[in-house]
């Protein structure tokens, strides 16, 4: 999920620090646009994080059978792809605006307000339930029990939660770039690790279905890991549920377009497309690989999924470079969650101290870490977050998209003078009742509840500006009228940025590269044997990946930190 681009492009100059707080409000001239290779290597490394763990192993606690949730991520990704590249892209290339500033112009200060507390709740909760991931890492190098109940069972865990959480919230405020950029390196390693998960997985699955007399792997995953039904033996839920879900965990990224205070900087609009990379490296290929990864892991370790948590689960197959993968993912979501969540924050008590407001949301969210339900109700807890901030993200497009084709200018509250956008506010109200009816129904998924909020509100927010003091105006060019110019001026000193040059013969690049090749052929060659002997070349294969994967990390470290600096997004821009 993840939600995490701030990190995946903080490869920042100090130049573009230093003009974080001016492109707030400023269009995004030629000079600062980005080209496409930035979008697909932010998408790529933005969804392979801690939340991948959490959301692949819960898909298979929740009943799925195989066919249902192979062709329900393939549709659901498809369409938050072409979410991404039809609604939100387009927004964010004409506009060239932040989507906090464009939100202000549209429907006033109390909606964004309310939209950043929001916004910030959201980015926490996030935060605290991967801080809880990285936890659970280290708790399986301790004696203290699983925690994965409504609440702690265990003190020393709370003051490990706690002291994760204080680590986690000083990197945030003091070495957030730095952690921003090694996470460019750490993706393509965590997209790996969870590859090598599954590509071992297989063959001991396959064995251990042999061993209950089940043939074939097809057979297998259906009787042993995506079986159906919950462990409660209740019927699971269908494709079109899993399709919503992937397609609704990063509406407020796309539908509910966060994403454009990202995407203002893409040359084309095209580039929104490139949000495939993370769709099916991360939310398809990560999600299959850890739900295998974890009905694997419980059944070597005679034990529930539902007991067992990320740390005990990647142990199990994967060693200490498990417990590697699941600190370093759950770092490099929880701390752009918990830096975004602050500057959410911080736009509402702008009269405090940027650092004090930052300080408290981390303390906060750290105390919330503590209680395991955070990350063990991620899937329903982000749900309710989806569909409270759906009518935003339709409102939003349906000023773009629809005003227009009703004679009615882009940011018409503005232009009248108003305090608010009356529309907006009711818009939003009736969009969110309906989810609440929605959700109290039993036919209805809470998963899908998204997708009737956001279509009321999308064709319900036109209607009410007609009928609500909207003008109509005819004979102008709407968009022009509204943002400007399609190319905004450039800024004051502005000069086009250079493009860093990728250098792939460098030794230490090839060097990267090779490792990440030879731990993939590791994990291969343990389909070269039986079956039965696989679990033994598990015990080697865990000793052989460190000293890989070591190599790898300082190898491409030092080739990152060598590299001219890219001309990328501001890791200060309190919208990026």
């Amino acid at each position: 999920m993840s939600t995490e681009a701030a990190g995946a492009q903080a490869t920042a100059t100090a130049d573009d620090n230093a003009q974080g707080e001016e492109l707030e409000y400023q269009r995004i001239p030629p000079s600062r646009q980005l080209s496409g290779k930035y979008f697909l290597g932010a998408y790529s490394g933005e969804h392979v994080a801690g939340t991948e763990f959490v959301i692949g192993a819960a898909l298979v606690t929740l009943g799925v059978s195989t066919g249902d949730l192979i062709w329900g991520l393939i549709l659901g990704n498809f369409m938050a792809v072409l979410s991404w590249a039809w609604i939100c892209s387009p927004v964010a290339t004409r506009t060239r605006m932040t989507v906090y500033w464009f939100l202000a112009r549209l429907a006033g200060k109390k909606i964004s307000t309310v939209y950043n507390i929001l916004n910030g709740v959201f980015y926490a909760v996030i935060a605290g339930a991967m801080i809880t991931v990285s936890a659970s890492a280290f708790r399986v190098l301790t004696d203290i029990p699983p925690q994965v109940g409504l609440y702690p069972t265990s003190a020393s865990f709370v003051i490990l939660a706690l002291l994760v959480g204080a680590f986690t919230v000083w990197l945030t405020l003091k070495g957030f770039k730095r952690i921003a950029n090694f996470s460019t390196v750490c993706a393509p390693w965590m997209a790996i690790m969870f590859l090598v998960s599954g590509i071992l997985s297989i063959p001991i699955v396959t064995h251990l279905g042999a061993e209950q007399g089940i043939d074939g792997l097809g057979n297998v995953l259906g009787a042993l890991v995506w079986t159906g039904v919950t462990p409660e033996g209740e019927p699971g839920i269908n494709m079109w549920v899993i399709a919503a879900w992937a397609w609704g965990i990063n509406l407020p990224m796309h539908l509910g377009m966060s994403d454009m205070s990202i995407l203002r900087f893409a040359r084309k609009s095209s580039y929104g497309y490139f949000s495939a990379s993370g769709m099916y490296i991360g939310h398809f290929m990560a999600w299959v690989c850890a739900g295998i990864l974890g009905a694997t892991s419980a059944m070597l370790l005679k034990e529930a999924m539902v007991d067992l948590d990320p740390g005990a689960i990647a142990f199990r197959l994967l060693g200490a470079m498990g417990l590697v993968a699941v600190v370093i993912a759950g770092w490099t979501t929880s701390i752009p969650s918990l830096y975004r969540s602050g500057l959410a924050f911080q736009a509402v008590f702008h009269r405090h101290k940027p650092f004090n407001v930052a300080l408290v949301v981390g303390a906060a969210t750290t105390v919330v870490a503590c209680f395991p339900f955070v990350f063990g109700s991620l899937l329903n807890v982000l749900s309710y977050f989806v569909m409270m901030m759906a009518p935003i993200g339709a409102i939003i497009a349906a000023e773009h998209f629809l005003l227009p084709r009703l004679s009615i200018r882009p940011l018409w509250r503005e232009h009248q003078g108003l305090e608010d956008n009356r529309p907006a506010m009711l818009t939003w109200a009736i969009g969110v009742m309906l989810g609440v009816v929605l959700i109290a129904l039993p036919q209805v998924h809470l998963f899908v509840v998204f997708l009737p909020v956001w279509t009321l509100s999308f064709l319900l927010y036109p209607l009410l500006c007609r009928r609500m003091g909207a003008n109509t105006e005819s004979g102008i060019d709407y968009y022009e009228e509204a943002y400007g110019p399609v190319d905004p001026p450039e800024l004051p000193g502005e000069s086009p940025q250079a493009q860093p040059a990728v250098n792939r013969r460098d030794p230490l690049y090839l060097i990267s590269f090779a490792c990440l090749v030879i731990i993939i052929l590791a994990a291969l060659w343990s389909w070269t044997g039986d079956n039965a002997a696989v679990v033994d070349y598990v015990e080697t294969f865990k000793w052989l990946v460190i000293p890989l994967s070591l190599v790898y990390f300082v190898c491409a470290s030092i080739w990152i930190h060598r590299r001219r600096p890219a001309a990328a997004l501001a890791a200060d821009d309190p919208h990026v």
